[in-house]
C-alpha cells in the first residue's frame, strides 16, 4: 500500500477515538484542556505528534482529515468514499465517570504549560486555577476566602478566648500555628509569604524577640539550601541527565516496556537525591510523555493498516477475518500504549518522591528535621544517607512492583525500537549540541559535593578543630565550596560566562525556599518559646509509653502521610515536627525516635495528584497525551504503594534508627542542650533507663504554675528538686 494510503486510513482509524472521548465527556472540555480542536476538526496523528512535542512517524500524514458525523443515538458515523456508512457504538460515561474526570480536567486545565509557571504551580497548585476569583477585588476564590476567615477566627479565638492558663502565651502562639496552618493548606497567599507570618506576629504578639525570629530566617541551614541548589541549578541548565538517559537506552537494540520502566525510575530517583523535585520532573517528563505517544502512533498505525486490508475490495473471506482480527488486536494495542504512557508518568511521580527521602537536602521536609537537632553530631548528610537511603530504595521497588504488576504486566507493547530513541537524541542534539566540558565540569562538580558531603564527618570535621575541640566545619561549609567553583569556572559553550551565570541564578533560583524553612523554624522557635510545646507534648507524651515501638511508629507514619494527602507535605512537616520534639521530651524519650519515621512519611504522598509537587507535574505533562492521567489513577495505584510503604518504613525505621542513632537508648545530652527543649537538665541521678543502667539521665522541669520550675521529672516517672540534682 502506499505511504499516503496507509497515513490517511491511519488518520481515518485516530478519528474515531478522538470523536469517542469527545462525545462521552463533552468535546470543549477535552479540547481545552490537551490542546485537542472540537468536533469541528478532528487532528491528524502529525498534527497530534506536532503538538504534544513528540517526533512523528514516517508514515504519519499531513492532511487533515472530516470529522466524522454523529448519529442522533449517539453512534459515530464514518465514511471512506462517501458512499457508505458505519455505525459503531459508543459507550456513555456513567455520571460518576464524567464528575470525576471533570474534576480532573478542571485541575490539569488551570496548571500552566510553561515550564517556569509550572515549578510554582507544582508548589502552589490553588494559585494557579482559573476558579472564579469574586473575593477581595477578584483575588481571592471561595476556599481562599474561607482558608482567610479559618486563620483570623483561629487567631482572636485563642489570643481573646484564652483556653490554656497554665502557659499564658501558648495560646497566642496556638493561634499564630492555625493562621499559618490556615494559610499554607488554603494558600490564601503563596506559600513563602506566608512564611514571614510568624517574622510580624511573633513579636507582635510579645511570644519572643524579633532578633531571635529573625535568627530562624538565615542560618548555616538556609546557607546549605542554597548551595545545594545552585549545583542542581546547573545541572538543569546543561540537559546533562536526559543525555545520560538517552545514551543508557541507545545500549540496547529494543528496549521493553518493563526495563523502560525501570530505566527511568531509576535515573528519575538518583537525580531527585540531588536535583530539586519539580526540575527532575520537568527534565524527565516531556521525555516519557514523548516516548509514549510513539508507542500510540505505532498501535494506531497498525490499526491503520488493518482497516486498509479490511477495505480492500474482491478481498477474500480469509484476507477478512485476518483484518478483523488484526484490527481487534491494534486496538487492544493502543490501549495498552496509553496505560504505558500512565505507567511512565506515575513512575516517574512516585521515583521523584522516594529519590528526595534519600538524602537530607532531597526534600524541604528534612530541613525542618536539621533545624531541631544538633545537626553536626546527630543527623548530619552522611548519617542521614545511611539510615534514608535503605528505606527510599525499598519504596522505589515497592512502586516499580505496584505499576509493573497493574500496568506493565498486562500490556502487550512490544517496546520501542532503537531509531525512535535515535531520533529523540537528534533533537537534543540540535537543541543544545555534542557533550561539552560544560556538562563534564557541572558533572564532576556534582560528584564533588556529594563526595564532600559523605566524607565531611569523617575525613573533614575531626581535623578543622577549635582549641576546645568543638566541630568548626559542618555541611553548609562544604556543600558551598562546589556552589563558588560553578562562578570560577569558564564556560566553553558561552564564552566569556562562568559555569552558570548569575542572571540564571536571579531568574531561577527560588529564595521562596529560603523564606519557607525559615518560616518553619520559626514556629518551632515559639514553640518552645511561648511553652505550647509542653501543653502539646504533655497530650502525646502521655500515651508514647502505652504502644510497642512498631505500633508507635505504624501510627506516626501514618497519621503524617494522611496529612500529606490532604494537606502540603511543607506545611504538615512544619506543623507537625515541632509536636513530635515536644511529646518526645515529655515522654523523657529520644526525640529522634519521633522525629525520624514522621520525617520519612512526609515523602509518601502517592495518593492525589496534588499531595507532591511531582505529582502535579506528572498531571500537567500528561494532557500532552491523548488520554491524560486521572485522579483515580493516582489512587488506585497509591493506594496499596501508600499501605505497604507505611508498614516497610514502620518496620525500617525501627530497625535503621537503632543502628544509626540509638533511638530506642535514653534521651541523650545532646537532645537537652538544642532549643527543642528549653526545659531540660541532665542530672547526676543513676538507675535504668529503657533497659540501661545509666550514671547520668535527663530530668524534664515543670515549668507550670505549681512547681514554678522548681520539680523535674525522669524516665519512670520519679520527680526531684531541680535545686537538687543541678
Amino acid at each position: 500500500m502506499p505511504v499516503a494510503g496507509l497515513a490517511a486510513a491511519a488518520a481515518a482509524a485516530a478519528a474515531p477515538l478522538n470523536t469517542a472521548n469527545n462525545m462521552a465527556f463533552g468535546p470543549n472540555a477535552i479540547s481545552s484542556v490537551i490542546g485537542k480542536p472540537t468536533a469541528d476538526h478532528i487532528p491528524t496523528i502529525d498534527e497530534t505528534s506536532t503538538q504534544s512535542g513528540s517526533f512523528p512517524s514516517s508514515s504519519a500524514a499531513s492532511s487533515p482529515t472530516r470529522p466524522p458525523k454523529l448519529n442522533r443515538a449517539g453512534s459515530q458515523t464514518s465514511s471512506r468514499d462517501g458512499s457508505e456508512e458505519q455505525q459503531l457504538p459508543i459507550r456513555r460515561a456513567s455520571t460518576l465517570e464524567k464528575l470525576g474526570l471533570s474534576t480532573t480536567i478542571a485541575r490539569a486545565n488551570s496548571l500552566p504549560k510553561n515550564h517556569e509557571d509550572l515549578k510554582h504551580a507544582a508548589s502552589m497548585p490553588m494559585l494557579f486555577t482559573e476558579a472564579p476569583r469574586p473575593f477581595w477585588g477578584r483575588l481571592w476564590t471561595c476556599p481562599q476566602l474561607v482558608g482567610f476567615l479559618l486563620a483570623v477566627a483561629s487567631l482572636l479565638f485563642f489570643c481573646v478566648g484564652r483556653p490554656i492558663q497554665e502557659f499564658p502565651k501558648s495560646n497566642e502562639m496556638l493561634g499564630v500555628t492555625f493562621f499559618c496552618a490556615f494559610f499554607w493548606v488554603f494558600e490564601v497567599v503563596p506559600i513563602c509569604i506566608t512564611a514571614l507570618v510568624p517574622m510580624v506576629l511573633l513579636p507582635t504578639l510579645e511570644i519572643t524577640s524579633s532578633q531571635i525570629v529573625a535568627q530562624a530566617y538565615w542560618n548555616w541551614i538556609s546557607v546549605l539550601v542554597v548551595s545545594t541548589y545552585l549545583v542542581s541549578l546547573a545541572m538543569e541548565e546543561s540537559r546533562l541527565p536526559k543525555r545520560l538517559v538517552l545514551r543508557f537506552l541507545l545500549m540496547f537494540p529494543t528496549m521493553r516496556p518493563a526495563a523502560l520502566l525501570a530505566t527511568l525510575m531509576g535515573f528519575c530517583f538518583v537525580l531527585a537525591m540531588f536535583v530539586n523535585s519539580v526540575a527532575v520532573m520537568l527534565l524527565l517528563a516531556p521525555f516519557a510523555t514523548s516516548l509514549a505517544l510513539a508507542a500510540e502512533e505505532t498501535a494506531r498505525n497498525e490499526s491503520a493498516e488493518a482497516d486498509a486490508e479490511a477495505d480492500l475490495e474482491h478481498a477474500s473471506a480469509a484476507v477478512a477475518s485476518s483484518a478483523e482480527r488484526r484490527r481487534r488486536e491494534s486496538k487492544n494495542l493502543l490501549k495498552d500504549a496509553q496505560r504505558f504512557g500512565d505507567a511512565l508518568l506515575l513512575g516517574l511521580a512516585y521515583a521523584a518522591s522516594c529519590g528526595g527521602m534519600a538524602t537530607l537536602t532531597g526534600a524541604v521536609a528534612h530541613y525542618f528535621l536539621a533545624g531541631m537537632v544538633d545537626f553536626d553530631t546527630q543527623v548530619n548528610w552522611a548519617h542521614w544517607l545511611q539510615f534514608a537511603g535503605p528505606i527510599a530504595v525499598i519504596c522505589g521497588l515497592l512502586a516499580y512492583g505496584v505499576l509493573y504488576f497493574r500496568y506493565i504486566s498486562k500490556t502487550s507493547v512490544a517496546g520501542l525500537s532503537k531509531e525512535l530513541l535515535e531520533a529523540e537524541e537528534e533533537d537534543l542534539l540540535s537543541e543544545v549540541g555534542s557533550f561539552s566540558r560544560d556538562e563534564f565540569l557541572v558533572l564532576l562538580i556534582q560528584a564533588l559535593q556529594l563526595a564532600l558531603l559523605i566524607l565531611r564527618p569523617y575525613v573533614i570535621s575531626p581535623y578543622v578543630t577549635s582549641f576546645s575541640g568543638g566541630v568548626l566545619v559542618n555541611d553548609a561549609t562544604v556543600a558551598a565550596i562546589p556552589a563558588l567553583l560553578l562562578f570560577f569556572l569558564p564556560s566553553e559553550v558561552r564564552p566569556r560566562q562562568a559555569l552558570l551565570s548569575w542572571p540564571t541564578v536571579h531568574e531561577r533560583l527560588d529564595f521562596g525556599l529560603v523564606l519557607l524553612v525559615g518560616g518553619g523554624m520559626a514556629i518551632n522557635s515559639g514553640f518552645a518559646q511561648s511553652g505550647l510545646n509542653l501543653i502539646v507534648g504533655d497530650c502525646i507524651g502521655d500515651i508514647i509509653p502505652h504502644l510497642g515501638r512498631f505500633s508507635l511508629n505504624v501510627c506516626i507514619i501514618g497519621g503524617v502521610t494522611l496529612c500529606c494527602q490532604v494537606f502540603s507535605n511543607v506545611g504538615a512537616a512544619a506543623t507537625l515536627l515541632p509536636v513530635m520534639a515536644s511529646a518526645a521530651l515529655q515522654a523523657v524519650v529520644n526525640p529522634l525516635r519521633l522525629l525520624l519515621p514522621a520525617t520519612i512519611a512526609t515523602s509518601l504522598a502517592f495518593l492525589l495528584p496534588t499531595a507532591a509537587p511531582s505529582n502535579v507535574v506528572a498531571l500537567a505533562k500528561s494532557a500532552d497525551l491523548a488520554r491524560m492521567l486521572r485522579t483515580r489513577d493516582f489512587f488506585w495505584n497509591g493506594l496499596p504503594l501508600t499501605i505497604a510503604a507505611v508498614l516497610v518504613c514502620a518496620a525500617l525505621t525501627q530497625i535503621l534508627g537503632e543502628v544509626m542513632f540509638d533511638v530506642d537508648g535514653p534521651l541523650p545530652r545532646w537532645a537537652c542542650e538544642t532549643t527543642i527543649s528549653g526545659n531540660c537538665i541532665f542530672a547526676k541521678i543513676p538507675g535504668f533507663v529503657e533497659g540501661r543502667w545509666v550514671q547520668e539521665q535527663a530530668c524534664i522541669i515543670n515549668q507550670g504554675a505549681a512547681a514554678d520550675g522548681m520539680i523535674c521529672r525522669i524516665w519512670n516517672g520519679t520527680t526531684y528538686s531541680t535545686a537538687d540534682v543541678m
